[in-house]
């Protein structure tokens, strides 16, 4: 036996009229597990009850807010549309869909923790690499400075070397052509 019935099929084993049905389908679509396959609906089994009690509560008369406040209150689970694997809009129970929500949130939590952590972990391993970086510059420029030092004194003893010399020049020059006179 099929889980699924057409309209006139429901009508015949409620005893609703189908205008009627169809009537409740668009005023509590939200309470009744409905399939719709281009322009016909097929409802779930576990909707007789519910269109039974809906007949009733209108029977007693009430009006479709004080039926949707009784039979939400008594239980009956809201249902929402949804698109299903095969890409055809059925309903499904909202709990259900609130849980599939719930997993999918918690896993996507989990996820964002997960890429946190790894975020966490470049930033250390980028932070240590800076001072990696860091302090070979400053040995690099402390060693370009000492060089530099030598250099520059380098300069200043051949300097002070050649000056020595040229002066030493100047005095033999001197000497020597004082004592060739």
């Amino acid at each position: 036996m099929s889980e699924w019935f057409t309209v006139p099929q429901i009508s015949e084993k409620t005893g609703i009229p189908q205008q009627t049905l169809r009537r409740y389908i668009a005023s509590h679509a939200h309470l009744l597990r409905i399939k719709k396959e281009h322009k016909a609906y097929q409802l779930h089994k576990e909707c007789l009850d519910v269109l039974a009690r809906i007949r009733e509560l209108y029977g007693n008369g009430k009006n479709a807010e004080e039926v949707d406040k009784i039979l939400t209150s008594q239980g009956v689970p809201v249902t929402v549309e949804v698109l299903s694997e095969t890409g055809e809009q059925e309903s499904a129970e909202l709990s259900e869909v609130v849980m599939d929500i719930k997993k999918a949130l918690d896993e996507q939590k989990e996820f964002n923790k997960q890429l946190l952590e790894k975020f966490k972990e470049q930033e250390e391993l980028l932070v240590s690499q800076q001072k990696y970086i860091d302090e070979k510059l400053k040995q690099r420029d402390e060693q370009l400075m000492l060089s530099m030092r030598e250099m520059q004194e380098t300069k200043l003893l051949a300097s002070i070397s050649k000056e020595g010399a040229n002066t030493e020049e100047k005095k033999e020059s001197w000497f020597t052509k004082l004592f060739k006179k």
